[in-house]
This record gives C-alpha cells, sequence and structure tokens, in this order.
C-alpha cells in the first residue's frame, strides 16, 4: 500500500494584471511571483506562457513582469526614445547607440529581445555613474531593449529597418560623468519584464513546474485582475506521444459492438499516477467554501452537485468541512458526479482524460485485453475475483467488496495504478460511435448526454476491466463505483 498522498499545501502566487494607460495601443502587465509554502515551489523559477492562438511561447522568470503588447496596433505607436533611453541609429552599419543615466556605478544588464520574448542578445558590465553609451547590433526586426542596474531599470521599443546586421551584439562605447535630468533621476527601479505580441481575444496558458508537480492557469486578458496558481501534490506520468489501435479486435473474448479498431495518434501528455482520492478531493470542496448540497455557485455549472456524501468508504460533511471516512482517506473518491470531476481538474490546471488518452494511456504499449496480458488476476486489480477472464484463475475468489487505497496494486508500464478496477473513471467525452479512419487527439462525439466512464470497479467482474471496453452514464450520476483521475499539462 502506498503512502498517503497529500493534497495542495502550496501556492504560487498572485499574477497581477495592470492595464497601461500611457500608451496609446492594448498592454496588460502580469506581474508573476512565487509563494513557497510547505516545500513544494522553492524550487519554481519561473512561468512559461503560451499563446495558444498564435504559437508562441514566453519563460517568465520569478518576480519578472510580463508584458503582453497588442500585436495590431503595437507597431503604429514605436517611440525609440522613450523608457529613459536615447537611441540614434546608423542605418548604413545596422548599428543602434544606446545612451542612458546610471544612477550608481556597478554591473548593469542590458539585452534585447524579440516582441514575443525571446532573448536576442545581452551583456553583463560594469558601468559608472553618469552617461553610458552602449552599441547594439541586430538583424531587421522589431524589439524590446532593457537596461537595468543598481536603482535604475529602463526599456525601449525599437525597430531595426536594415538587413545589413546578420548576428546580434552589444558593446560598451564611452562614460560621461554628468548629472541626470530630473525625470532620469525620479525613475523608480523596476523588476525586469519579458514582452509578448497579444491579439484581443487570444487564449494564454501559463504553467509552472515544481519537481513532478505542475500548476497551470488558462486565460483570455479582457482587463484588471488576479489569477492564481494552485500547486497539487499530485504524482503524475509523463505519457508519449504515440500511434495506436484503439478498440478491440473481433476475436478478443467478451468484446462489444461499439468497440471498432481504428488508428489513433496522441501528443504527449501527463496522467495522474493514480486515481484522486477522499483526500485530495475534500481539499478541493473545502478550499472552495461547498458546502453539504455538492454546489459550488462560483464553477461552470453552479446547478449541478459536485459529490454526495458516503458514509461507508467516502467524504461525510460535518459542521462547514468535508472530511474522508476514517481509514479511507487514500481511497478514491466516489459518489462524484462528471461535473464534480471535472471542476477539480479544473482547480488544479488540468481536465479530465479524453477517451482516446484513457485507453493509450491504460494499454502501455499493449494490444492485449489487459495491461497485465490476456488475464488479469486478484493479485493485479481490485475487482470481483469470482468471475475472472476466458479461463484465468485466481488464487482467492474472495474480493474486497470495496475500494482499496490508490496504488495497492502494481502499477502498467507508464506507471499508472488502477486503470483496470478499483474505481470507473470518467472521461471528458461523451459517449458516441467510434470512428473507422485514422484520428489525431480525437475528443469523442460532438452530441449526446452520456459521458464517457472507463476501467471497470471492485463489484464488476473481469471482462469489463477490458482496456478497450466502454460505457456511459449521466453527467449527474454518483456512485460507489464511480471515480476518476487527471490529465495535467505535459
Amino acid at each position: 500500500m502506498k503512502t498517503k498522498t497529500t493534497f495542495i499545501r502550496s501556492a504560487l502566487a498572485a499574477v497581477l494584471l495592470l492595464t497601461a494607460t500611457t500608451q496609446s495601443y492594448a498592454t496588460f502587465s502580469y506581474t508573476i511571483s512565487f509563494t513557497a509554502v510547505g516545500g513544494v515551489t522553492t524550487s519554481v523559477g519561473s512561468v512559461e506562457v503560451k499563446n495558444l492562438t498564435k504559437g508562441t511561447t514566453a519563460t517568465v522568470p520569478s518576480g519578472n513582469t510580463l508584458t503582453l503588447t497588442d500585436q495590431t496596433t503595437a507597431v503604429d505607436e514605436l517611440n525609440a526614445n522613450d523608457g529613459g533611453i536615447r537611441v540614434s541609429q546608423n542605418g548604413s552599419t545596422g548599428t543602434s547607440t544606446l545612451t542612458f543615466y546610471a544612477e550608481q556605478g556597478g554591473n548593469a544588464q542590458v539585452a534585447a529581445y524579440t516582441i514575443d520574448g525571446r532573448k536576442v542578445t545581452g551583456l553583463t558590465t560594469r558601468l559608472e555613474a553618469g552617461d553610458n553609451s552602449l552599441e547594439l547590433t541586430l538583424p531587421a526586426g522589431m524589439y524590446i531593449v532593457r537596461v537595468s542596474g543598481t536603482g535604475y531599470a529602463y526599456s525601449a521599443k525599437l525597430q531595426s529597418q536594415t538587413s545589413a546586421a546578420t548576428q546580434a551584439g552589444i558593446k560598451f562605447l564611452t562614460h560621461t560623468n554628468v548629472e541626470a535630468s530630473a525625470p532620469q533621476k525620479s525613475k523608480a527601479y523596476q523588476p525586469a519584464t519579458t514582452t509578448m505580441t497579444y491579439s484581443s481575444g487570444d487564449q494564454l496558458l501559463y504553467t509552472a513546474t515544481s519537481g513532478a508537480y505542475i500548476a497551470s492557469v488558462p486565460d483570455v486578458p479582457t482587463g484588471s485582475k488576479t489569477t492564481n496558481f494552485n500547486f497539487a501534490t499530485i504524482p503524475t506520468s509523463a505519457i508519449p506521444a504515440g500511434t495506436f489501435t484503439m478498440g478491440s479486435p473481433t476475436t478478443e473474448v467478451n468484446r462489444s459492438s461499439d468497440e471498432t479498431q481504428h488508428s489513433v495518434t496522441l501528443t504527449a501528455f501527463r496522467m495522474s499516477k493514480y486515481e484522486i482520492t477522499n483526500t485530495q478531493y475534500a481539499a478541493f470542496l473545502n478550499a472552495k467554501s461547498i458546502g453539504s448540497n455538492g454546489l459550488y455557485a462560483a464553477g461552470a455549472y453552479p446547478t449541478q452537485a459536485l459529490i454526495y456524501a458516503n458514509t461507508s468508504w467516502g467524504l461525510t460533511y460535518s459542521g462547514s468541512q468535508w472530511a474522508p471516512v476514517t481509514g479511507y482517506e487514500n481511497a478514491p473518491v466516489i459518489n462524484v458526479t462528471w461535473y464534480g470531476a471535472m471542476e477539480y481538474a479544473t482547480y488544479i490546471g488540468g481536465t479530465l482524460p479524453t477517451e482516446a488518452q484513457w485507453e493509450y494511456a491504460c494499454r502501455a504499449g499493449t494490444a492485449t485485453p489487459f495491461n497485465t496480458g490476456d488475464f488479469l488476476t486478484n493479485l493485479q486489480a481490485n475487482y470481483n475475483w469470482a468471475y475472472p477472464y476466458n479461463g484465468g484463475t485466481n488464487t482467492v475468489i474472495t474480493s474486497p467488496g470495496k475500494t482499496q487505497a490508490v496504488g495497492t496494486y502494481a502499477a502498467n508500464a507508464y506507471g499508472l495504478s488502477d486503470m483496470h478496477g478499483n474505481v470507473w473513471e470518467w472521461c471528458a467525452d461523451r459517449y458516441g460511435t467510434y470512428p473507422t479512419t485514422a484520428q489525431t487527439n480525437p475528443t469523442g462525439a460532438t452530441t449526446g448526454s452520456y459521458r464517457v466512464i472507463r476501467g471497470g470497479s471492485w463489484r464488476n467482474d473481469a471482462q469489463f476491466c477490458r482496456s478497450a471496453f466502454r460505457i456511459a452514464d449521466g453527467p449527474d450520476a454518483d456512485a460507489y463505483e464511480i471515480g476518476f483521475r487527471v490529465v495535467l499539462v505535459h
């Protein structure tokens, strides 16, 4: 039996959005910082920001600011002499001279970035107080130039209009011991920034990692707000990209007619090693102040119950808190609806697996009825041991008759436990007829009211735990036999 996995002990704090008012084009600034609680986030040093619409990525170090600049109008508003840096360009050589005032002597960092935040060139050098000039060589294109030192930080937008330069570089030119002008002296130090282009309606995904743990927050920026990351201490397995045959061959014993074989190609993803436990789910319910009726007014499904109390092996509600039944803290959560599974997955920055992801992860490279081979024994899964599969035999035929702690049985080749038995697992998909042609990252039927559940449970015969077996239930269904696991950003 595995040691209990404890849910959420730390948070990645405050992504603060401020709308700039000094420019006429749209700009959002996200100040990203980290708070370490319980040691989980101490190794986190950056957030990866993906613009899913544009396909670009920027990495924002802890404490830095991400500026999203509206791509449709930013070019029209470029001003090379803003932000405390004076710029002059030499079109024939492809160089630009940067002059700025250093309030104190000491090390300074100078760097140029493309508009989507990629660093092109950088220089760390010691400068004296006063005016300093540097030469910047850049290929044709648009850039953000950042200068920072002790007591000052400046930025400028620069459009290099020559193609003469093929490589980027920075070198020191001159120093002049002069007093700063009042506006320059009064400029307060600001943390470094990273810039990324943005257009109205773009979908962004912020992702941070801490060891095996991942926190992701999706966003479509529209104005000032605060978004919080939550790290869940949920062990995950990296599932590699690949192509497999989904469904079962016509020769497989006890197959169903809805298991039509077809080729499926999937991109890589991460999946929780274990089914979500009572302890983990209770932490979510209590963090969101969800009452005994299981309703989450601020969620995506405010009129749908997420879970129902279960005094046997599940969660109970007392006073203002949800808690696992004693002895079942590390058993899979049960009596959770599809809505409840979805809300939890969203809460930790993930989603439910698609039916294709589930079967691919379950099989872990196998093509047999189970990832254990042609049979499933009482030593390999929690199911109704009195009814093994296709002539298989069990050394014990009296099964537990209830849920078991996650990880009680050996994991498959992808490191995933209980893909067969214990509890059925909700998938994201609506139930529908399989296609007969090859698919890439399929998401299931587009219509239908039932949601897919997979894997079989503690009360089912072995045949219903097969890798290809599929069944469905209403999204508001709750049962002693249904739980779930989650997929996280790879």
